[in-house]
């Protein structure tokens, strides 16, 4: 079928995914006064817009005629309608829809010319101050700016989510710095990746055995490796995997592109046992520098009078009223003493306790005690039941977002003598260095965690490796408390632990427990379910708030019971549209006030971390901002802050690590068979607080409960410390 070329104004987008730059888009003119549909790539696109487009007329079996984009021109929105609906379309800050009716009707179709001209006439229009002129005029010609980059990316497939990304990266050079090295995208610009990167890079002809593309190459399969959890890749396994994924024949080439790596740094190598290990610098950093830093902390002990410590320890439990087993008090003994231990152990073993004492104890001998957890729903958990103020790691150590850093290092160590850190599985390899490195010489560092936990997020094996040395002191926490014997999910927690099947109740109206199994297997009868149980059971009969309360786990983000889809379904169950609350789009999803929300990557700028959950208490249409509230307080979040945040009504079992929720309703299902393993059973279930839900079948969590095969992760942090002269 010929070309044909339209001209059109764009009424909405109805659909945009974001990674391809793929857009349904509602259309007028002319021609078409009942309205077009035109899809394909668009770069930069936004309601209120005239394009040209180039293509062809299909017909969908679903949808009907479409007008399938080749290539499009963007050109002035030419009329009231068209202005008024491109600026209110949230992508100038200052001006919402409200804002745009207000300009269109005072300067009509010479508006968008008074904005870039004659900025100073804004204040006649009704409701716009000097402080909103100057606000609408900045935003104006940011905006202006991002075009520029954004024309030049169009036809690249760039979402145009990562405009003001690339944009405040590189400012007015990202032209000629992508020009002369489009890799760049995929190293210094989040989310954007190596195949977009390459794919870019291919119409500037670097294509092949070009050297900026295998050096691209190979950190990007390294970078991945590390996204796996792995901290290297062995020289065989690297240079396999690049010479598949980069589709070239020469390995002599990629050797070649290794060294050079290397020789700028870019790359750390090690020998190890007759191999080379490549590291990311920062990972090599870490593995290192943390096996230095624990030897000479472990080194260390303190000479402290057998009284002394009898006194303190007196006085720990007798200030809270505890009572401690053999084993609870040789760990407090041990935290006195030694420079660097751990405490690990599952539900029920009395950890929470032990740290109290550890905590009291040390107060006792008038040290100055620091406490700290990865996350900042642990860290406001730590603080409940410690009775101690605590903090997130990143908090303690004080990021800098100019610097791109902790302010806290040995140049400028914590002001502790004792530092406790909760939660310690979480930790990654990268985090828990700076870590190590802001502990002063003459302090203790003591670890609290459970082992049998999944793996941290991050890449490395922090808590495992360290116990598996044999060199640091481990104290572990074994026998369940009669207290905690009355808790079906204690008790389960060990089954899962030891390869046994839980004990599970079927809600039948009379029986109690707070351990439940809803059985269900196929998808429509299972999300069915979930909703009538987060909804109206667990509500109804526990007295549960659905959204704050009540935490919906699953294995895995995509699918029908993955968090991406399960979200949709609950924010329309537990929150759903009202001209009560305000909302906004950004891009195929909607956000409204009384949404919860969990950040995706840590914003430095922002103080948020990945894994932390909020509320959205308020939101501005009209400057595409809202408030959200987290553990650690309020924070304004801007339309571009939006691309690293989630629903988080469902979220993964991964994303809830180090939280606790009074109920959880974690889904069961064989359709996540690839997911199904004892550590993520095991830590699911103990992320309940009180009650759980388990949503499935007995034989997906069956095929959990056998399989306790660990993904093994690329790291030697033990076989270091254990190679270290004593």
């Amino acid at each position: 079928m010929e070309n044909e070329c339209i001209t059109v104004t764009i009424d909405r987008i109805t659909f945009c995914n974001e990674q391809s730059g793929y857009y349904v888009l509602k259309a007028s003119s002319r021609q078409h006064p009942q309205g077009v549909t035109v899809v394909g790539n668009f770069c930069y696109i936004q309601p209120g817009e005239e394009v040209r487009v180039y293509g062809t007329w299909a017909c969908h079996p679903n949808f009907g005629m479409q007008f399938q984009a080749i290539k499009y021109t963007l050109l002035k929105p030419a009329t009231l309608k068209g202005i008024e609906k491109y600026l209110g379309s949230g992508l100038i800050k200052g001006i919402g829809p409200a804002t745009a009716r207000r300009l269109v009707e005072t300067f009509g179709l010479d508006t968008l010319e008074i904005i870039e001209k004659e900025p100073d006439k804004l204040a006649q229009c009704p409701g716009i101050g000097p402080s909103k002129a100057d606000k609408i005029c900045s935003g104006w010609f940011l905006q202006r700016s991002i075009q520029d980059v954004m024309i030049f990316l169009q036809g690249h497939g760039i979402s145009p989510a990562y405009a003001i990304r690339i944009f405040k990266k590189y400012d007015r050079e990202a032209v000629r710095k992508i020009s002369e090295n489009p890799y760049i995208l995929a190293h210094e610009v989040s989310g954007m990746g190596f195949k977009k990167a390459d794919a870019i890079a291919a119409e500037f002809g670097i294509t092949g055995n070009d050297i900026r593309r295998l050096k691209a190459g190979i950190l990007y399969i390294l970078t991945n490796a590390s996204n796996d959890g792995h901290l290297f890749l062995q020289e065989e396994e690297l240079l396999k995997v690049s010479m598949e994924a980069l589709a070239v024949d020469e390995r002599s080439d990629l050797e070649k592109a290794l060294s050079v790596l290397v020789t700028e740094k870019r790359l750390m190598a090690r020998e190890f046992r007759q191999q080379n290990l490549y590291y990311m610098p920062a990972n090599f950093r870490a593995e290192d520098g943390s096996a230095t830093l624990i030897k000479q902390l472990a080194a260390m002990r303190r000479e402290i009078p057998r009284q002394k410590i009898i006194e303190a320890l007196d006085q720990a439990l007798g200030s809270h009223g505890l009572k401690l087993s053999d084993i609870q008090q040789m760990a407090v003994e041990s935290s006195l003493t030694h420079g660097f231990m751990i405490i690990t152990g599952g539900p029920g073993t009395g950890k929470t306790t032990t740290l109290k004492a550890v905590v009291s104890a040390n107060k006792a001998l008038g040290r100055r005690v620091q406490l700290a957890s990865p996350t900042g729903r642990a860290a406001k958990r730590l603080a409940e039941v410690s009775g101690f103020s605590a903090q997130t790691i990143h908090r303690l150590l004080e990021f800098s977002p100019q610097e791109k850093g902790f302010k806290r290092n040995q140049k400028q160590p914590l002001d502790c003598d004792t530092l406790v850190v909760d939660e310690a599985s979480m930790i990654d390899m990268q985090l828990f260095y700076s870590l190590l490195q802001a502990v002063p010489p003459h302090a203790s560092l003591i670890l609290v965690g459970d082992a049998d936990q999944l793996p941290s997020v991050g890449a490395g094996l922090v808590l495992n490796e360290l116990i598996k040395s044999e060199k640091v002191p481990v104290v572990r926490l074994d026998a369940i408390f009669r207290q905690a014997e009355t808790s079906n999910i204690i008790k389960n927690a060990h089954l899962i632990n030891h390869g046994q099947m839980p004990i599970l109740t079927v809600p039948d109206g009379q029986s109690q427990s707070d351990c439940y199994l809803v059985p269900a297997e196929d998808p429509e009868k299972l999300i069915g379910l979930l909703k009538n149980v987060v909804q109206k059971s667990l509500p109804g009969r526990f007295g549960y708030n659905p959204v704050i309360d009540i935490q919906v786990l699953t294995p895995m983000n995509r699918g029908k019971l993955g968090s991406m889809n399960l979200n949709i379904v609950l924010q329309e169950a537990l929150n759903p549209p009202s001209s009560e609350k305000d909302e906004f789009e950004h891009l195929d999803r909607v956000f409204r006030v009384g949404d919860k929300v969990i950040q995706l990557r840590n914003n430095y700028d922002l103080e948020v971390f990945n894994g932390d959950i909020g509320l959205i208490t308020d939101i501005q249409s009209e400057d595409q901002e809202a408030l959200i509230e987290f553990p650690q307080g309020a924070v304004t979040f801007q339309s571009s802050d939006f691309l690293d945040l989630a629903h988080a009504y469902a979220i993964t079992v991964h994303k809830a690590q180090g939280s606790e929720y009074p109920a959880v309703v974690m889904i069961a299902s064989t359709q996540h068979f690839i997911m199904l393993q004892r550590n993520l059973l095991y830590t699911g279930l103990t992320r309940a607080r009180q009650t759980m839900v388990f949503l499935g079948s007995r034989k997906a969590i069956g095929l959990a409960v056998k399989n306790n095969r660990q993904k093994m992760r690329n790291t030697v942090l033990s076989v270091l410390l254990q190679n270290m002269p004593e």
